[in-house]
């Protein structure tokens, strides 16, 4: 079994992904082409994501997920808050300034 990782794949395919995406962030912007492909696809996702709003079924699923992130932000602002009080510090009491042995020189 060899054990040897030296990191160089990840490199490479880091590298390669910098290339490629600044290709095509290139080919998007800079040519009339790649506009018209921008515009195409931007406007196919519009579509896309209309016809998924009127789909019953996820919309009933997004509800549900809504809830359970409701239901999850509340528990864990009541965490919160127990956290809060369990580590939150008493502040001394005020003392006089004729004061000796515990007991106020004054009232």
């Amino acid at each position: 079994m060899n054990d040897n990782h030296d990191g160089s794949g990840f490199t490479a395919g880091l590298l390669l992904g910098l290339v490629t995406g600044a290709a095509s962030a290139h080919f998007l912007m800079n040519t009339q082409k790649g506009k018209e492909l921008l515009a195409t696809l931007k406007d196919n996702a519009g579509d896309a994501i209309k016809e998924l709003g009127d789909n019953p079924l996820i919309t009933d699923k997004i509800a549900d997920l809504q809830k359970t992130m409701d239901r999850a932000r509340a528990t864990i602002n009541q965490a919160a808050e127990k956290v809060v009080t369990a580590t939150e510090t008493k502040k001394p009491a005020k003392k006089n300034f004729f004061q000796k042995l515990g007991a106020s020189l004054g009232k």
